[in-house]
């Protein structure tokens, strides 16, 4: 019996390129779910077959805010009382990067998680070791993108503030050390199928990050290094991503140039793209590998 994996998707735009991913997939070994933002109107543009399920308690996602975490996991309750091998998170601009038949055999024999775990402070490369995402109690009103300067300005003298005023830093922490990485991942269902039932019995966990700061960064990673599974993540989240160059402070958008490396990379996505003439080139590219 073949068990299949799960591609979750967060997305708010890109359903044309999110529909060559699922035409590309075959259908007896992955199956979709799909978490709009609230905010966007692509759900009728997206493929309707049984392998591909969208979410229907979508949340309006805002940059930087807890919106993020909960849309993932809106995601995850739709997996409930169902088994996959493997979980996938990745972006509406990701794409796969080894055949689909490959990187379903890549993961079928492995129990590793997936997942960057950085300790924080000490390991991290973030201003202040990322410190201030988390002992810091941020409302949400502050939290905007750094584009609108005038709350980014008021953020900053706040956490400040917070940062030199240690009697206001948060206490009540539901773990004694955090971890940060990227919020995109690939878990074994088991793993998935644990955070669930963890986060019905401790509301504490969701409470406390409500009012972080980029929290998706830190949530999941902290959760899985907290977990029965630690000693099985890898710090490979196996996604091809490069920075050089980029303008928004997320990694570059990747071109026909990179192809070539990302197919002979060890990873197995690759973020992000928003050119379809580039998934073409890339899809074409991945059939003749496999002749």
């Amino acid at each position: 019996m073949v068990i299949k994996q799960a591609i979750l998707i967060q997305c708010h735009d890109n359903p044309d390129q999110i529909n060559k991913l699922i035409d590309f997939m075959p259908f007896e070994l992955f199956d979709f779910y799909i978490h709009i933002d609230k905010k966007s109107h692509i759900e009728k543009f997206i493929i309707e077959q049984e392998n591909v399920f969208l979410c229907e308690d979508r949340v309006d996602v805002k940059w930087g805010r807890f919106s993020q975490v909960e849309a993932t996991l809106s995601l995850f309750e739709l997996l409930e009382e169902k088994y996959y091998s493997y979980v996938h998170l990745i972006s509406g601009a990701d794409f796969i990067i080894k055949s689909p038949e490959n990187l379903y055999s890549f993961f079928q024999d492995k129990e590793l998680l997936f997942i960057q775990c950085m300790k924080l402070p000490e390991e991290s490369t973030w201003r202040r070791g990322g410190w201030d995402r988390y002992s810091v109690w941020y409302p949400q009103w502050l939290i905007s993108r750094p584009s609108q300067k005038f709350l980014r300005v008021m953020r900053l003298v706040y956490r400040e503030f917070i940062f030199y005023t240690k009697i206001f830093q948060r206490r009540n922490k539901p773990v004694d050390i955090f971890y940060g990485g990227s919020q995109w991942f690939s878990l074994p269902g088991k793993v998935v199928t644990w955070i669930t039932s963890y986060l019905k019995e401790h509301p504490e966990y969701i409470k406390f990050f409500k009012n972080a700061i980029v929290s998706d960064e830190v949530f999941f990673s902290t959760l899985v290094m907290n977990s029965p599974y630690k000693s099985m993540v890898s710090q490979d989240h196996l996604r091809f991503m490069r920075w050089e160059g980029q303008t928004s402070g997320g990694p570059k958008v990747l071109g026909i140039d990179d192809i070539d490396d990302m197919i002979s990379s060890d990873k197995v996505f690759a973020r992000k793209f928003n050119d379809l003439s580039v998934i073409d080139e890339l899809i074409e590219k991945l059939e003749r590998t496999e002749v």
